[in-house]
């Protein structure tokens, strides 16, 4: 009967992506072409995860919050049943850092330790995302130092069968498990997710203090990461050829800088990865070098460990 009392419980949970990013997170260069981390506006995101059927969802931004604050506004103008949390992905210096109920941004470039006391001066939370990641910076064992509020212990992006298994290792009875898709895109969003008793997002806030959360859904399947990279190529590809004026409150404008002979030649990149199998071809050889990846961390991670308990 008790059983069936705690089974009964968690239908009644709400669901929250803690880790989602907008085409406000910047960008990688990939040879001379400025590439953005997403091209998707934190209203498309939000509107998506309606779809989904989340409850909250939390945009977090590399080092930037204006595109959680536009979808935190979106949502309640609109009356959409979905509650944001305004959030920031921080890179500092020791590892990435999740900062989830942010009044104001967090800089970048300061020790763990430093970025998450202003993230509690604030009242926010923080959390470490993908702690052993081998392609994002990641705190590693790190985390069993700082003073946390949580651990992603189900990090959608990271595909291979490693990376979330070392994270759920490292855990201790003072962090809070959550999970989050790390969306770079709307096909991304909703894979990976945090379950915690309630709808609302004080109510997801109250369940990451009380440490009354667990992770739910899967790794990013390979054709979203496909989806994702296509939209990327699609997203360049209209914004180098747009005749109408340029936007300059839109972070995809960045792309326009390029010199002319470059924005030619990246048309035809953008034009071959979506009219080819190149997207394909590329996710097959990437499903080898992440696993080959998440491998090799695991075995580091776990010999380090066993010299640390043999040194003890």
């Amino acid at each position: 009967m008790k059983k069936n009392r705690v089974d009964r419980d968690f239908l009644f949970r709400g669901r929250a992506d803690t880790h989602t990013h907008t085409y406000y997170s910047g960008f990688s260069k990939l040879f001379f072409v400025p590439y953005p981390e997403s091209v998707t506006p934190p209203e498309t995101m939000v509107d998506t995860a309606v779809k989904r059927g989340l409850d909250v969802i939390c945009i977090t931004d590399h080092n930037e919050i204006e595109g959680a604050w536009k979808a935190e506004r979106y949502a309640r103008e609109s009356g959409l049943e979905i509650e944001v949390v305004v959030g920031e992905e921080i890179t500092t210096a020791d590892g990435e850092v999740l900062g989830l109920f942010l009044q104001e941004l967090v800089p970048r470039g300061l020790s763990a330790e430093e970025t998450i006391d202003i993230i509690h001066e604030q009242g926010g939370l923080a959390v470490a995302p993908h702690p052993f990641s081998y392609f994002c910076p990641a705190l590693g064992n790190k985390v069993k130092e700082l003073s946390l509020d949580g651990v992603e212990v189900l990090n959608g992006a990271h595909r291979d069968p490693y990376v979330n298994r070392l994270a759920q290792k490292v855990v201790k009875p003072s962090f809070a498990c959550v999970g989050g898709s790390d969306a770079h895109s709307p096909w991304m969003l909703g894979d990976a997710f945090t379950e915690f008793k309630g709808r609302s997002a004080d109510e997801l806030y109250r369940a990451i203090i009380q440490r009354k959360t667990r992770p739910g859904g899967r790794s990013v399947p390979l054709l979203h990461w496909i989806f994702w990279n296509m939209g990327i190529a699609n997203g360049i590809f209209k914004k180098l050829i747009a005749i109408k004026d340029a936007d300059p409150s839109n972070p995809l404008e960045r792309v326009n800088q390029m010199r002319r002979r470059n924005k030619v030649i990246t048309i035809g990149a953008c034009l071959a990865f979506m009219v080819t199998p190149l997207p394909l071809v590329c996710g097959m050889i990437g499903e080898g070098w992440i696993r080959r990846k998440g491998r090799k961390k695991w075995r580091e991670v776990n010999s380090e460990s066993m010299l640390v308990d043999g040194s003890g």
